[in-house]
């Protein structure tokens, strides 16, 4: 299973190692992936993605840089609460 919750003051994502077979084959069925893979050793396979995703771009993000950029904007797109435009908007 993968979850998102806040625990203890922070934000937590979990993924179960053995749910990355189902989750690579969500990810060929939403269209994500061509063509077709199957995990042959959710462990080995665990150590590799975590590399990827803590792997940095020349601008110094990271895929996980990449995933909170489009949850918030999502979350501001869909009317959350608890953020309000920044009075000051040119850096």
């Amino acid at each position: 299973m993968t979850t998102a919750k806040i625990e203890n003051g922070y934000l937590v994502i979990r993924v179960a190692i053995a749910n990355l077979p189902q989750i690579v084959e969500g990810a060929w069925a939403a269209g994500f992936l061509t063509p077709r893979y199957r995990v042959t050793d959710a462990d080995k396979f665990a150590r590799d993605l975590l590399l990827a995703l803590n792997d940095e771009s020349e601008d110094g993000s990271t895929r996980v840089h990449q995933m909170f950029d489009s949850a918030i904007k999502h979350a501001i797109d869909y009317g959350a609460d608890g953020i309000d435009e920044h009075e000051v908007q040119d850096a």
